[in-house]
């Protein structure tokens, strides 16, 4: 298109013809918007832009009637997190598997139990966050490797349950003191920041130890220039 029939077609009507598009382009409804799918290692992020706020489960099945299910029951699909508007966050999984995380139903036959003590509690820690996917989808975890399924095209990856990424460490200084008591477990980064601060305060308060001057180059490096 010419510049000259672009700005034509670009500028308002003038007296009646706008008068009579306005309306019917006010009225027009938006097309419907695809769903938002991302990957994050093997935790995958469904959302629907077209409904407002957090989706929830009944929603969902409302207007995509088939998809939970034929997510859940996938050979390489481990669980599935939603927000139900009855039961709060709920977990399914094959064969009908539903964890309902506020009141414990269902908890006997979880398909979170495949993925390690800790699960349930990681889980629902992840569902009260305020910008939680409608949908997340975590991969199937194989009980014999450990091996996940990435949703990105990686060798590993992190950011949901299962495998390697379920034993994390942290590695400190003798002179600073435990990140937590015996027996204790660190759950969330909120805990890991406290940790990794108070080290920051107990680093901070030790006195600085120089380190000790190094000997002189010899006489003979430094006429022939050999040291900088």
């Amino acid at each position: 298109m010419f510049p000259e029939a672009a700005a034509a077609a670009a500028a308002p009507a003038s007296g009646n013809s706008a008068a009579r598009t306005a309306p019917a382009q006010a009225a027009r409804p938006h097309p419907p918007r695809d769903p938002v799918v991302l990957g994050s290692g093997n935790l995958g992020l469904v959302s629907f832009p077209d409904l407002p706020g957090r989706a929830s489960r009944e929603e969902i099945e409302r207007h995509h009637p088939a998809l939970l299910r034929t997510l859940a029951e996938h050979p390489g699909i481990g669980f599935l997190l939603v927000r139900s508007a009855a039961h709060g966050p709920v977990v399914l999984g094959r064969g009908g598997a539903e964890h309902r995380l506020d009141s414990g139903e269902g908890a006997e036959n979880s398909p979170l139990g495949a993925f390690g003590p800790g699960a349930a509690e990681a889980v629902r820690r992840t569902a009260g966050f305020p910008h939680a996917a409608d949908i997340m989808v975590n991969s199937a975890c194989d009980p014999a490797t450990g091996a996940v399924h990435a949703f990105e095209e990686q060798i590993g990856s992190h950011g949901g349950l299962g495998g390697e990424q379920n034993r994390p460490f942290l590695l400190w200084p003798r002179e600073l003191t435990p990140p937590t008591a015996d027996g204790c477990e660190l759950v969330g980064a909120e805990r890991v920041h406290e940790v990794l601060r108070r080290w920051l305060d107990e680093a901070a308060a030790r006195p600085e130890t120089a380190p000790p001057p190094a000997d002189p180059p010899p006489a003979e490096e430094l006429a022939a220039g050999r040291v900088p």
